[in-house]
């Protein structure tokens, strides 16, 4: 099964755009690819905190995908910005739920390599987690 076969079952995700911060080259094309093939409208990347940071202070996407380890430099401060502005992220990380910090244990986290239903199902689970916060 390809990751095209699930784009039907994520309609919570269509017409999304999502940042996504990654600083491998490869991985981003990939999520790109499978956040397409979701539905998704748009795909913003940042490889840095710095540039995720100030592409935020630009424009605030729906969802991000957040890779915690950027070259050597955490994700948190990101993360910090995006749950301040009620955005709905998930972690990524090669190192599982165990390698995020206590702070952000209950944000859905996704252990590399994921398949495209893992992203969906993690992105969906951060929107209703989102959505009942601000209920």
């Amino acid at each position: 099964m390809t990751h095209r076969d699930t784009v039907g079952s994520w309609a919570v995700l269509h017409g999304l755009s999502v940042l996504v911060v990654e600083d491998e080259t490869i991985v981003s094309l990939l999520v790109e690819s499978m956040l397409m093939d979701l539905g998704c409208k748009d795909v913003w990347y940042a490889s840095s905190v710095e540039e995720a940071l100030h592409m935020l202070a630009q424009r605030t996407p729906d969802a991000a995908v957040l890779d915690v380890n950027l070259a050597g430099e955490t994700a948190y401060p990101i993360a910090r910005q995006l749950a301040a502005a009620e955005v709905p992220f998930v972690f990524a990380t090669g190192y599982g739920a165990g390698g995020i910090d206590q702070d952000w244990a209950g944000r859905p986290a996704l252990q590399k390599p994921f398949r495209c239903d893992m992203l969906a199902s993690a992105l969906a689970s951060a929107l209703e987690a989102e959505a009942g916060i601000n209920r």
